[in-house]
């Protein structure tokens, strides 16, 4: 080899990498932001309640949004469900509450194949299916069912017949919010939320709490079959509410969401992480069969003690580029701990604890998001149009906090067709 053609074969090696690197940037560099986005605006209502709670929140077809929960408290029987709509910069168009102060629970939202609103919950210890309309927050029309000592909706979605499909439990503890230790069920109707078949998943679970209607079926995400029982967190079934496979996991899962590909996320605060002895979050991704691709912990973003720390997960969305966002909250619920350092306050302030990996669960940002002197945790999230996120925010009021592009939405490469509410197909 002469020295000329050797010398031009080092130039080769030492470029072609430097090219290829610009040409990545130049087709895919532009899909993620590696800073953690900034808040952009941040709204707060009340109900007539002394607090209000948010537990989820969607992104309406108008490019507004739409967050249930409750205002008044369930421990003291003052709680009715609660729902808050406004528009793209988080101005109120309406709100309205339903039930008489008592036993009342707000747990999910979609927006209807008609443009319309329907809600699940429970009221006065039944669980309940309300359709509202989207223009005025009118009911159209609402079912509750008595099928036991305390009853509630946890999930809900729109089927291919126009009706829906709703998960949750019957017979629970009527304890709190979040887990009440039921009997799991699933429920068909029709599009005026007539029942049409109900199955009885209480040998899995002791309440279904995510639904998703998928080609070939629904998928469920749920709550162990009992506190000292961590199985069948996943079951996926047919039209007609048939078991066709079922799987236990490590924990209990909150977040859950599939992508376009039928892969899915589940999320869930655990304390068998290497990262403390106390609540981390457990992070994993399943394919479309339920088998485990990979396993991630995140958590005690603050440098704070995590003897004392809660990293306590609710809510995950699958995101265009092939990533997953999951929305938390960091604080310490002991009041015996209390520490500073950290720019966004003491430890024993609850703040929003935002996460961002890429497809195979490698962490790309985390951010940390709240108030001097005050609480804010995440409940839920929806990403927006601008590549953004809009946080469900318990603040003591319905927080609508909305967060700056981390993607971008002009790259045409990565959009993907989506569902109603938002999902990816």
């Amino acid at each position: 080899m002469t020295k000329s053609l050797f010398s031009q074969l080092i130039k080769l090696l030492i470029y072609l990498p430097i090219v290829s690197f610009f040409i990545f940037l130049e087709l895919f560099g532009d899909l993620v932001i590696s800073k953690a986005p900034k808040v952009q605006w941040h709204r707060e209502y009340n109900g007539s309640g002394d607090e209000s709670h948010p537990h989820y929140v969607i992104k309406t077809s108008d490019e507004g949004f739409l967050m249930v929960g409750e205002t008044g408290f369930i421990d003291d029987l003052t709680a009715k469900i609660f729902v808050v709509k406004t528009d793209s910069k988080g101005n109120l168009l309406w709100e309205k509450e339903f039930g008489t102060p008592g036993y009342n629970l707000g747990n999910c939202a979609i927006q209807t194949f008609d443009g319309n609103y329907a809600l699940a919950g429970c009221l006065n210890y039944n669980a309940a299916l309300i359709k509202l309309n989207a223009e005025s927050g009118k009911v159209l029309w609402q079912k509750t069912w008595d099928l036991g000592s305390e009853d509630a909706f946890e999930g809900l979605d729109a089927t291919p017949d126009g009706g829906f499909i709703v998960t949750g439990y019957k017979n629970g503890l009527a304890e709190n919010t979040f887990l009440n230790w039921g009997e799991g069920l699933l429920i068909k109707t029709d599009e005026q939320g007539r029942m049409q078949w109900k199955q009885d998943l209480s040998s899995y679970m002791s309440s279904g709490y995510r639904v998703r209607t998928i080609p070939s079926g629904y998928m469920l995400s749920g709550h162990p079959h009992s506190e000292g029982n961590q199985e069948f967190n996943l079951l996926k079934t047919d039209f007609k509410g048939k078991i066709l496979w079922s799987r236990a996991f490590n924990t209990v899962y909150w977040g859950f969401d599939m992508d376009s590909k039928g892969n899915m996320i589940l999320a869930g605060h655990t304390r068998m992480s290497p990262l403390s002895q106390n609540w981390d979050i457990e992070v994993i991704k399943l394919d479309p069969l339920g088998k485990v691709l990979w396993t991630r912990y995140f958590g005690q973003p603050r440098g704070y003690d995590g003897k004392w720390i809660h990293d306590e997960v609710w809510g995950a969305r699958a995101s265009l580029d092939g990533g997953w966002v999951i929305v938390a909250g960091t604080g310490d619920e002991t009041n015996r701990y209390e520490v500073r350092g950290h720019p966004s306050g003491p430890s024993g302030e609850w703040k929003i604890y935002l996460i961002k990996t890429n497809s195979d669960g490698d962490l790309e940002w985390e951010g940390i998001y709240g108030i001097p002197d005050g609480d804010w945790a995440g409940e839920d999230l929806c990403l927006t149009k601008d590549g953004g996120a809009l946080v469900a925010n318990d603040c003591g009021s319905f927080g609508f906090t909305k967060l700056g592009p981390f993607l971008n939405p002009r790259s045409k490469k990565i959009l993907e067709k989506t569902n109603i509410n938002g999902a990816p197909y």
